[in-house]
């Protein structure tokens, strides 16, 4: 995880705290849009890995 993302999920519970409606609601949606985000580039680093693995270019007869 990115540093900026820990540092946002270790003041979430004070933001929650100050009641500030708009203002937690902001916050939050930018904590999980965040989270979302870097899941989504996890995976796609995941699933176009192709060490050790044969591409469409490969001739796979030899």
């Amino acid at each position: 995880m990115s540093g900026a993302v820990v540092v946002m999920l270790l003041l979430t519970p004070l933001v929650i705290r100050l009641r500030i409606t708009s203002w937690t609601v902001g916050w939050l949606a930018i904590l999980l849009g965040s989270i979302s985000v870097m899941a989504l580039l996890g995976l796609t680093a995941r699933l176009t890995d192709t060490d050790g693995r044969p591409t469409l270019g490969d001739d796979l007869d030899s």
